[in-house]
């Protein structure tokens, strides 16, 4: 079908080719970006998306092609170019100075000086970084490190960066892969105005959802090139979008097979942590997947950093197998049978500069020891064997781990976790920022090692994913658990989301086994105002 345009051309990239070395990352892309518009592009981790965004930020040089904006022929050199002509980028990898202010990373690059001798005017600064603020509904100071943000924060603030260049062509990388539900809707609520005031917005994503969410339009990128464009209509579904994703047809989600019942692999009763006022209670059995759903904030990350040692706990206990556990250090709970793998790969889970096979077993490198002497050979021989389980893509595990898309450097990084054979694996965003064939791929393996016995806290952003595949969820808000629900669906997404919230909402009909309860009936007791 012919794509309806919703203003004038303002990008205009035409067959455009990039290589890195033997990797043909683009081959002949082709796309159109209007005033006025959002366009989304899908693509499976490899298929060139990032590429093609950073070869229109001015992070590449294409090899070959075409890129005009409004109507004219343009060579983008480097990034501070493509900034002059008014393309601001999001990227799905943060790029900000951690010890530095708020402030001071909203400006870094660009203060607002008359000329390179004078002083910098601050004021001039705060009033323009507090204004882009509000219009995300961010309450943060400006005085505040960066470091000291919850990862959530952190990628609104690039948002805000991106914002205050006042773009005339936006592109966002994967914006909302770290952010929760009500942090996706002020985003989407922020890119809905810029449509308004004509800016085009290239929208970069894995996620089916948020075309029907906020795209005017919808191109899916294989193999480097563009396949398809089409308009977002009311037939445009979810399935339709994966078959043209994926070039197959596939179901949407794996089928769920519950565990039997038996003495839970963690039990955790009125666990307190640092900075938490309310004890937290919960279980997880064997072969089980079970979610802990909640905005950033609600004590989520840190009962899962408690479980691997990361956190420190005030009071409650935790069994593992039915014997008392207390871990000292991620080390020591994997020793004990409990892995984890932490969210923001970047900075928490790969050694850039290390290489594939490297990185992958890390944790693992006393399984290839020989009287102290590790056998190379059959480390490698591991690597090649489990990179192919894995579906990793890559040209040769000695290559440096950054070599990898993104969703390929979470593959790896989900073998170095599942590579001990983990009793328990606690995973922290485990999807973000990969596309929904690894995605897929992923929840199949886990249904695989589910039926081996492993079993899986699932610390998700993603409502879907959580209620779609997890045996159980609970919902947690303001440091406690506020709901559980059994063999949920998404039936149950609005109870969910009211829970989390601090909202009450009625159990889904017919969800036989759920519950959901409000702030004054918790475990342990009535909360105190």
């Amino acid at each position: 079908m012919q794509p309806t345009r919703a203003g004038a051309g303002v990008l205009e990239v035409e067959k455009v080719f990039k290589a890195f070395g033997a990797t043909q990352a683009l081959a002949g892309a082709s796309l159109s970006v209007h005033a006025g518009e959002v366009h989304v592009l899908l693509g499976e981790n490899g298929s060139g998306k990032s590429t093609l965004a950073k070869i229109i930020a001015g992070i590449h040089r294409m090899d070959a092609g075409r890129l005009c904006i409004n109507g004219r022929p343009t060579t983008i050199n480097d990034a501070r170019q493509s900034r002059e002509i008014g393309v601001a980028i999001v990227f799905q990898e943060l790029s900000l100075a951690p010890d530095l202010s708020v402030v001071d990373n909203l400006f870094l690059g660009r203060e607002n000086a008359a000329h390179p001798f004078s002083f910098v005017r601050r004021s001039k600064e705060a009033r323009a970084g507090r204004e882009t603020l509000r219009r995300l509904d961010i309450d943060i100071a400006l005085d505040r490190k960066v470091n000291t943000l919850t990862m959530a924060r952190k990628q609104m603030l690039e948002v805000a960066k991106a914002l205050l260049q006042q773009p005339v062509i936006m592109i966002l990388d994967e914006p909302s892969s770290m952010l929760t539900e009500k942090e996706k809707t002020h985003l989407f609520e922020v890119v809905k105005r810029l449509r308004e005031d004509g800016v085009a917005i290239l929208y970069v994503t894995h996620h089916l959802r948020e075309v029907a969410e906020i795209g005017d339009r919808v191109s899916v990128m294989r193999d480097g090139e563009v396949v398809v464009t089409h308009d977002v209509t009311e037939d445009l579904t979810e399935a339709r979008l994966l078959e043209l994703l994926t070039g197959r047809n596939v179901p949407t989600m794996v089928e769920r097979i519950s565990p039997d019942a038996a003495t839970p692999i963690i039990d955790i009763e009125n666990l307190v942590t640092d900075g938490e006022r309310e004890g937290v209670s919960l279980r997880v059995n064997p072969g089980e997947i079970v979610g802990l759903y909640g905005v950033v904030g609600c004590g989520r990350e840190e009962l899962g950093r408690a479980l691997v040692g990361l956190a420190r706990t005030r009071s409650g206990s935790m069994r593992l197998r039915g014997h008392p556990y207390q871990p000292r250090s991620p080390a020591h709970a994997l020793s004990l049978g409990v892995g984890y793998l932490p969210m923001d790969r970047k900075e928490n889970g790969i050694l850039p500069e290390r290489t594939i096979r490297e990185n992958l077993h890390l944790s693992n490198l006393h399984a290839f020891a020989r009287a102290g002497f590790l056998s190379q050979h059959s480390e490698r021989d591991s690597a090649l064997r489990q990179l192919r389980q894995l579906g990793v893509k890559y040209e040769s595990a000695a290559h440096p781990i950054i070599s990898l898309s993104g969703g390929n450097q979470q593959r790896v990084l989900f073998g170095r976790a599942i590579g001990r054979g983990p009793g328990l694996l606690v995973l922290e965003d485990p999807t973000a920022g990969i596309d929904m064939g690894a995605k897929l791929d992923l929840y199949r393996q886990m249904k695989e090692w589910a039926a081996q016995g492993i079993a899986f806290l699932w610390l998700s952003s993603d409502v879907v994913e959580t209620l779609t595949l997890c045996h159980r969820v609970y919902a947690m808000y303001d440091g406690h658990i506020v709901g559980e629900f059994v063999e949920p669906s998404l039936d149950d997404e609005e109870a969910l989301l009211a829970g989390v919230l601090g909202r009450k909402a009625a159990p889904s009909a017919g969800r036989a086994g759920n519950r959901t309860v409000g702030p004054e009936d918790v475990s342990g007791g009535a909360r105190q105002p």
